[in-house]
């Protein structure tokens, strides 16, 4: 048997564990069998969590309260800050794009199935604004978006509940057939994460009413 510490088995383990978050296998706050995942992956223990320590450095997965770790299960104010982030990234990638380029971008999804479970409509979302930052050829820019695709890969499952409205959502995202494309997809951009906003502090605001209603 390879030893825990070979760092072929070490990356072997990491890819793959990864592969599974993104596949969606997983709910965020999930706690990580570690025994199951090694079985699953033909590996001890102690690969699978020297994997689970890069991943939490990723910001994909954290502590787990019981000991061990979980998927991340980011809290409504750290999602505000990161949607918030990812729009100006987006809106910056968006705007130094010339004409044929972005039109081009959005038409590689026009023919795209925009997705019939939660977990591709995630994936798909992720792949279309990944795209503006390709469509740049800066790889900075690639890299910090596919990394924040990855932070918000369970968020996004999560807000798709709604199959038939989240795929009309980026069904209407990558519609480049509009005067002004630079301008559409800018607000397309602002709208989609200033509803994801809205929802958060949401959130925030009943927890708080919830609060303020237990100690009265």
């Amino acid at each position: 048997m390879m030893s825990a510490a070979d760092p072929i088995t070490q990356e072997r383990v990491y890819r793959a564990l990864k592969a599974d978050y993104l596949a969606g296998i997983f709910r965020a706050g999930e706690k990580l069998e570690i025994q199951d995942i090694a079985d699953r992956h033909g590996a001890s223990k102690t690969p699978v969590r020297e994997a689970a320590c890069r991943l939490m450095g990723e910001g994909l997965v954290e502590p787990d309260s019981a000991g061990g770790f979980r998927v991340t299960l980011a809290t409504p104010p750290a999602l505000i800050h990161l949607y918030a982030w990812n729009t100006h990234l987006l809106l910056g990638l968006a705007q130094r794009l010339k004409k044929s380029v972005l039109s081009r971008t959005l038409d590689r999804f026009s023919h795209a199935g925009f997705g019939s479970t939660p977990v591709e409509i995630a994936t798909l979302t992720g792949s279309i604004f990944l795209a503006f930052a390709e469509a740049t050829g800066n790889l900075e820019a690639i890299a910090t978006i596919a990394q924040i695709n990855e932070r918000l890969f369970y968020p996004r499952v999560s807000g798709a509940a709604k199959v038939k409205e989240a795929a009309r959502e980026l069904r209407t995202m990558t519609n480049s057939a509009v005067v002004d494309v630079h301008k559409s997809v800018h607000r397309r951009i602002e709208s989609y994460h200033e509803r994801r906003i809205v929802h958060q502090q949401k959130i925030i605001q009943k927890a708080e009413e919830r609060r303020i209603s237990s100690a009265i």
